[in-house]
């Protein structure tokens, strides 16, 4: 059940924003180091983790490919080539 509970949160927080996700991560780093959690939980925490840190990533991915691409259309052989041609 823990697995199957870890997993569907996971899937949740594919719509998640970035800053929610990471926030949620800091606070599952802060209970796990806290101390206070039995292996189990810590072993649900870090499930839950890694899927937080899934999302991130493909978030950050993504603004980073539309960052390329608006760097890229805003190139001055791009952004006016008649100038270029006179």
């Amino acid at each position: 059940m823990s697995r199957r509970k870890t997993e569907e949160q996971a899937a949740q927080s594919d719509g998640m924003s970035f800053e929610k996700a990471l926030g949620r991560l800091e606070t599952i780093v802060e209970e796990m180091e806290g101390g206070k959690l039995s292996l189990e939980d810590m072993m649900k925490r870090f499930e839950e983790g890694q899927g937080l840190v899934k999302v991130c990533s493909a978030k950050l991915n993504q603004v980073e490919r539309r960052i390329e691409i608006l760097v890229k259309e805003g190139s001055p052989s791009r952004r006016n080539p008649r100038r270029e041609r006179d």
